[in-house]
């Protein structure tokens, strides 16, 4: 099982928005479940609008409902405390770090970045004009 992560320092970067379009990408070929993390339950809405290609969980249920799938995507809350980033790049295979290409989203970015210096994490440019 691979676990990724979608984090960030700041909100209204399309963090949620990316870890739907990730798990949709990763469905396609793997059995995907996507644990919604953020109290805004973004991913749990839009699941209840209509039927996604993978499962989404609260993440109360989370252990309940990961066994038997290939991967696992999580959204989590904006604005992590540094213990708990640590924790979260400890806990995955992948972080995926979502910023807009301006200076008030990207310096936050680059603060996860050097936060989580030996983890391994990938910048996604998001909602670029």
């Amino acid at each position: 099982m691979q676990i990724i992560t979608v984090t960030g320092y700041k909100g209204g970067v399309g963090k949620s928005t990316s870890a739907i379009h990730i798990a949709a990408y990763l469905a396609r070929n793997q059995k995907t479940i996507l644990i919604d993390g953020d109290p805004n339950r973004t991913a749990l809405n839009w699941s209840q609008r209509g039927e996604m290609p993978f499962t989404v969980a609260d993440e109360r249920q989370a252990m309940r409902l990961i066994t038997g799938h290939d991967f696992v995507v999580i959204d989590t809350p904006a604005r992590p405390n540094s213990d708990d980033l640590q924790e979260l790049a400890k806990g995955c295979d992948l972080l995926i770090l979502p910023t807009t290409p301006d200076v008030v989203s990207l310096e936050p970015m680059l603060a996860i970045a050097n936060d989580v210096e030996d983890a391994r994490y990938r910048a996604l440019l998001t909602i670029v004009p």
